[in-house]
C-alpha cells in the first residue's frame, strides 16, 4: 500500500487549514539537570545559557550554535531536556552520555561526539533525512540513543534556518507513531515501526501527502499531529 493513496485524516486537515501554531514553551527542572553534566565543560556552558521555558526556537538555538565536535554536547543534552523533561530523563541522559556506566568524572563515551556530528552533517544534505536516520540506526548507533531521541537530534541538526523549514527531519516517536496508528483506521491503516529506516522514509512520504495540498511542510505536519495528540482527543 502507497502511504500517497491514504486519505489525510479530518481532524489533522483541519489543523492543517489553520494558522500554524506554535509549541507552548515549558518549565525545565535546572536544579536537576545541571548536576548532572556538571564534568562535562561544552553541555554544562550550554545549560546556564538556556532560557528556564525551553520551546523548539529555544533548543534550535542552542543546537545550532554548538554544532562542531568540542561543544556537540552542548548540542544534545538540550534536545534530551526538551524531548524527555520528565522525572527520568535526566538519568537517561546519563546513560547515553557514559554508554550505561553513568560514570560522573567527565567519563563520556569518545565515539559520541564524532557519531552526532557525522548524523548531523549527513541530514543537512539535501533530502538526506532517511539515510541520516539509517546512519543512526546502524553503524552511528549510540547506545541507549532510539530513534525516538535521535530523530529529535536530527531534526534539531536539521534546523538551518527554522524550526519547520522545508528541509527538516521530522520527528518519529511513539507518540506520533499512535496518532498516525488510530486515525488511519480502515483497509489503509498506517502501522510504522519507529525502528525502520524502511518505514522512516514511508512516513517521510505520509507527511508530503498529508501536507502538500496545505503547502505545509513536513516538520509543520508532524508538529500538528504531535499537538493534535496533546490538545484533542484521536478520531
Amino acid at each position: 500500500m502507497s502511504t500517497v493513496e491514504t486519505g489525510i485524516p479530518a481532524v489533522l486537515a483541519t489543523r492543517l487549514s489553520a494558522e500554524q501554531a506554535h509549541q507552548k514553551a515549558f518549565l525545565w527542572n535546572r536544579a536537576k539537570w545541571e548536576p548532572l553534566v556538571s564534568d562535562i565543560p561544552d553541555a554544562a556552558a550550554a545549560l546556564k545559557d538556556l532560557p528556564n521555558e525551553l520551546d523548539r526556537d529555544a533548543v534550535r538555538g542552542a543546537v545550532q550554535g554548538n554544532l562542531v565536535r568540542e561543544r556537540v554536547l552542548g548540542a544534545l543534552v538540550p534536545v534530551l531536556i526538551w524531548g524527555g523533561p520528565g522525572r527520568y530523563g535526566p538519568y537517561r541522559a546519563r546513560r547515553i552520555l557514559t554508554a550505561g556506566t553513568n560514570t560522573a568524572g567527565g567519563a563520556v563515551e569518545t565515539d559520541i561526539r564524532e557519531q552526532l556530528i557525522k548524523a548531523g552533517d549527513i541530514v543537512r544534505d539535501e533530502n538526506a533525512a532517511a539515510e541520516a536516520f539509517r546512519f543512526m540506526n546502524n553503524e552511528g548507533r549510540i547506545k541507549f540513543l532510539g530513534p525516538a531521541f535521535f530523530t529529535k537530534w536530527l531534526a534539531f541538526s536539521s534546523m538551518t534556518d527554522s524550526v519547520d523549514g522545508k528541509n527538516v527531519a521530522p520527528i518519529l516517536d511513539k507518540r506520533v507513531r499512535d496518532w498516525i496508528f488510530q486515525n488511519t483506521r480502515g483497509t489503509d491503516q498506517i502501522n510504522l515501526r519507529t525502528t525502520s529506516t524502511a518505514h522512516y522514509q514511508r512516513y517521510l512520504d505520509l507527511l508530503d501527502a498529508w501536507g502538500g495540498p496545505y503547502g505545509r511542510t513536513r516538520a509543520q505536519v508532524e508538529l500538528a499531529i504531535f499537538d493534535l495528540t496533546r490538545d484533542r482527543p484521536a478520531v
